[in-house]
């Protein structure tokens, strides 16, 4: 669906070009502020806010808001979670509705960033990017999406810079997504996190993977297997 949706909008701005421009699309809107620096700043203050609320939807530890734990619920066993009580069909729409509504606030700055509103926009290969970014960050996690575009995105624009690379961007993507999901399919950044913390099978609580013993009940850490890492010849 995400990636039908760019051909659907593109289709609209053509049947209603009194309303969208048509193929010309909308020039000269107004900018977020009268400097780039300005703008700058206002565009880093929307996405914290962003990424707190966001964040704090998802936790699933949160005692205020009990959506993050109802939401892992449902991605967990789906089956289990209606079989609770659960209105998995309510809470997927909820899920849709946030994630469109802070898809709405970005593509809105960028609008106004590059003062520029277009069919243009609604390119095949930049919702494939946003995708990517997901996959390769963690899907299932805020930190993940946001390590997903601070990696991946810096590096496509330095492709971009040379002319001979412009042609290789979709295989370069398509290459990421393949290694990821080969080799780090929850994400690079749960695939750092596996490895940096370690929790300990009493007590639940999360230690540095250097530590041999567990700073909260001092019990010795044992850390888990992954499938993928366990050797299939070695006798159980």
């Amino acid at each position: 669906m995400t990636l039908a949706f760019p051909v659907i909008a593109s289709a609209l701005v053509f049947v209603f070009p009194n309303f969208t421009g048509g193929e010309v699309g909308l020039s000269g809107v107004r900018s977020l502020a009268e400097s780039r620096v300005t703008a700058y700043y206002v565009v880093i203050a929307v996405f914290v806010a962003s990424v707190l609320v966001m964040w704090k939807l998802a936790d699933p530890k949160s005692k205020i808001i009990r959506i993050g734990v109802i939401l892992h619920a449902i991605r967990q066993d789906e089956i289990t979670a209606r079989a609770s009580g659960i209105n998995s069909v309510r809470y997927k729409l909820l899920a849709f509705a946030v994630s469109g509504f802070f898809a709405g606030i970005a593509g809105g700055l960028y609008v106004h960033f590059i003062r520029v509103a277009g069919p243009g926009m609604f390119d095949l290969f930049f919702s494939f990017q946003v995708v990517l970014w997901s996959i390769f960050g963690g899907i299932g996690t805020i930190y993940g999406a946001v390590a997903g575009v601070f990696i991946l995105y810096p590096t496509i624009e330095f492709l971009s810079l040379a002319e001979q690379a412009e042609p290789y961007k979709i295989i370069a993507f398509g290459s990421v997504l393949i290694l990821t999901l080969l080799f780090m399919p929850e994400g690079l950044a749960v695939w750092v996190i596996d490895r940096i913390e370690t929790k300990c099978l009493r007590c639940k609580v999360v230690n540095f993977s250097a530590r041999k013993h567990c700073r909260a009940c001092g019990a010795p850490l044992v850390r888990e297997l992954d499938p993928a890492d366990a050797d299939p010849a070695r006798p159980a």
